[in-house]
């Protein structure tokens, strides 16, 4: 049975009692995962289902944390292993003691998501028929070989406590994929991929248009081609350039890369680096994306932070350890962003919602301005190289644009490429529309996997180099 709010505050606070006995700072951290998926297609149909739970303890000894990480809640442990990290601190002071950045405002508060349907309240039954009543409609036609659907539901508890915070947070997440997959006129299984994301069962509540939408562009990856490799004016739409925002300005930000001299950013900061028009925010507090969350696992509140602020590189994405170490003349805050992938995970400064800001054009203007180019509308994923800021975008359905208009011939697997300096100052329009529809996760080196989003208004660039 699952403790409760108070009583997990409660061991946790014993906990901190000990390990700040000696002045150290300390934190203490408890998180509940539970996850269950389901998939069907027309092979197989599966549904899984697990949950892992533990505490962190965390003692910061004026050079590094120190950590102890247990499966469960068990106090009679807890507290003997907060006195051995205590003990362990206190035999390794430095001579010269780093400042660490702490927010000391004193805050008591439960959070939780505010999903309209509650996915616990759902039976297993009714969620593998969604997904084989989504399936069914596809399969009917002949057009498509097969269709992959998939539910995705996490239920994520957290408690963090420290000298000055008590929290609590419940995270639910739901995310509904659609994926079908059809021949191409030259014999090759192509697919198409749509994910619906909500912070409740509502995710499945699709509509016609919805499917309608997904079942139209599955055929036109049927037809399409393989674009010739150059420079074409773009049009992107908000699922692309909430890849651009987050390739672009995802771990070249985070406040460890820069730490480590990974970071062509650091160059950059306080610096020009596109229009005023363009801004790309950080924001773990945006209401229910995929990467919100109320507080961060070091306790940070969570609030919004420009990355860029109208052209100007303006802050990193941090955590308490990094910034303090990397920030000697005091120039930057402690955002929520150090995030670890679970309890017994290290944490690092992390991405959460990351999406270019609205801008003040119309995006029905913004396409009838591009005389010859390519409307981007989805993509697989993206790579970013910190050190040298190339950035590449992969698996794009592009769609060709002829005086202002979509002419309906559609090019498959596009890949794009640049450096992001001369990609962002190319921006020419910003659209006035603004979504963040992202469903993901983000790793760190291949591993550290988090759930993220990313978003933003249509974008319009002038020669960005597709392949």
């Amino acid at each position: 049975m699952q403790a409760s709010d108070s009583s997990i505050k409660k061991i946790l606070s014993r906990c901190i009692d000990i390990l700040t006995s000696k002045g150290h700072y300390a934190d203490a951290s408890y998180k509940y995962e539970k996850d269950m998926s389901v998939s069907k297609d027309k092979t197989s149909l599966d549904a899984e289902d697990g949950f892992d739970e533990g505490v962190r303890l965390r003692i910061f000894d004026g050079e590094r944390f120190r950590d102890y990480c247990q499966s469960g809640i068990e106090e009679k442990s807890l507290l003997k292993h907060a006195n051995f990290l205590l003990k362990t601190a206190q035999r390794n002071i430095p001579r010269k003691k780093l400042e660490l950045k702490i927010d000391t405002k004193k805050l008591k508060k439960s959070f939780k998501s505010l999903g309209k349907i509650d996915p616990t309240k759902i039976t297993i039954k009714d969620k593998i028929a969604i997904c084989e009543k989504t399936h069914n409609n596809f399969m009917k036609s002949k057009d498509f070989v097969n269709v992959r659907v998939m539910y995705r539901e996490s239920i994520t508890k957290s408690v963090f406590v420290n000298e000055y915070k008590q929290l609590s947070q419940r995270l639910t997440r739901v995310t509904f994929v659609v994926m079908p997959f059809v021949k191409s006129t030259k014999g090759e299984i192509r697919y198409h991929y749509k994910a619906f994301y909500k912070p409740g069962f509502e995710a499945t509540n699709i509509t016609r248009s919805d499917i309608a939408k997904v079942k139209e562009m599955a055929l036109k990856v049927r037809k399409a081609k393989k674009i010739k490799p150059g420079q074409y004016d773009c049009f992107l739409t908000p699922e692309v350039s909430g890849l651009l925002a987050h390739e672009s300005f995802g771990h070249g930000m985070e406040s460890d890369t820069i730490l480590m001299g990974r970071a062509k950013a650091e160059e950059y900061l306080g610096k020009r680096i596109a229009s005023d028009d363009v801004s790309i925010i950080e924001n773990p507090a945006y209401p229910n994306a995929h990467g919100t969350l109320f507080f961060d696992d070091e306790g940070q509140v969570a609030t919004e932070t420009y990355l860029i602020k109208n052209g100007i590189v303006t802050h990193p994405i941090t955590d308490q350890y990094s910034i303090s170490k990397f920030d000697k003349d005091n120039k930057y805050h402690l955002t929520a962003n150090g995030r670890a992938e679970n309890y017994d995970h290290k944490i690092y400064a992390r991405m959460t919602n990351t999406y270019f800001d609205k801008g003040k054009d119309n995006p029905k203007k913004m396409l009838a301005s591009i005389k010859n180019g390519m409307y981007l509308h989805y993509s697989s994923g993206g790579m970013e190289d910190p050190k040298g800021w190339g950035v590449q975008i992969q698996g794009i359905v592009a769609e060709r644009i002829k005086n202002g208009k979509l002419t309906g011939e559609v090019f498959y697997e596009v890949g794009m490429t640049g450096f992001l300096p001369n990609i962002l100052k190319n921006i020419s329009h910003v659209g006035k529309d603004l979504s963040v529809p992202g469903s993901g996760f983000c790793g760190k080196g291949h591993k550290e996997w988090v759930k993220v989003a990313e978003g933003g208004p249509s974008l319009a660039i002038k020669g960005v180099h597709l392949s």
